[in-house]
């Protein structure tokens, strides 16, 4: 009889873990695309830099000299 009260409470136990585990797992995924989320936008400023940068340093064309 032990046996048969142990294994629902041990069914609840594994249950309870398996949600934890998902909800750990729902997390991590979150905070991954969170992060390339970030990196991306990183990247995209730093490319909007280099464009900006590279269109403000070149010499206007003096239409008198043409």
């Amino acid at each position: 009889m032990k046996r048969l009260i142990g294994r629902p409470q041990e069914a609840l136990l594994c249950a309870k873990a398996k949600r934890q585990q998902q909800m750990f797992s729902v997390a991590k995924a979150k905070r991954q695309q969170q992060m390339f989320s970030v990196a991306k936008v990183k990247r995209q400023q730093q490319m909007f830099s280099v464009r900006k940068r590279s269109v403000s340093t070149k010499r206007p064309i003096n239409p008198s000299l043409c």
